[in-house]
């Protein structure tokens, strides 16, 4: 082997590269340096496009609604029945819901009635009424279902009556009053009258498992 030849061969690898972008001249170099400028540009443009549409999730983003932490949500589920008494309690009616009951030793399923106290909050039910129900709202220690719409009037029309209330409007006027609530403590308070800070409902579970963490 020739001399030349070996000190080449021992040469790093660096100067080798060096050597080959001095002698292929400035076109050899813009061909191997284009892709680098490629993906620079390729990653300021998707850096600049994701930051934009970030901006704008900010500035278009609305205002939180969150009722106060004291109002809970119920689970609820939803039946149907019969109003067969209107007007011994203030809104407030009493609804059969007709359904079956499985006997696990017989193993056979029998029809059943069950009675329930059901909220109307403007009068608007009449007796003869087939009505949907739901539980999860209470209002006393006996009364826990609201009225959800009336299927099938008995009697005069439903255009007749006061509308029935939704969902979303019990949930409002549920706000709305405990705002009222906290407006007239506020008021003692700043008046300087003594008021007791009353803390939120924890149940039973939640309070065994608020213990088991510590908190």
């Amino acid at each position: 082997m020739q001399p030349s030849t070996l000190l080449r061969a021992t040469m790093p690898l660096r100067s080798s590269s060096l050597s080959i972008l001095r002698s292929g001249g400035p076109s050899t170099t813009s061909s191997i340096l284009s892709p680098s400028r490629r993906a620079l540009s390729t990653t300021t443009t998707t850096s600049s496009s994701s930051s934009t549409p970030s901006s704008q999730q900010q500035q278009q983003a609305p205002p939180s609604t969150i009722p106060p932490p004291s109002l809970r949500s119920y689970p609820y589920t939803i039946r149907s029945g019969t109003v067969i008494s209107v007007g011994l309690m203030d809104r407030t009616v009493r609804v059969a819901h007709r359904h079956t009951i499985y006997d696990s030793h017989i193993r056979k399923t029998y029809p059943k009635t069950t009675t329930y106290l059901v909220s109307d909050p403007r009068n608007s039910l009449r007796e003869g009424d087939v009505i949907e129900f739901s539980s999860g709202a209470p209002k006393s220690r006996r009364v826990r279902h609201v009225v959800e719409r009336i299927v099938a009037p008995f009697g005069s029309r439903v255009e007749d009556r006061p509308a029935v209330m939704s969902r979303e409007e019990r949930e409002a006027e549920r706000i709305h009053k405990r705002e009222e609530k906290l407006k007239r403590r506020e008021a003692r308070s700043a008046d300087g009258e003594v008021v007791t800070e009353k803390k939120d409902h924890v149940g039973r579970i939640r309070g065994l498992i608020l213990e088991r963490v510590g908190v």
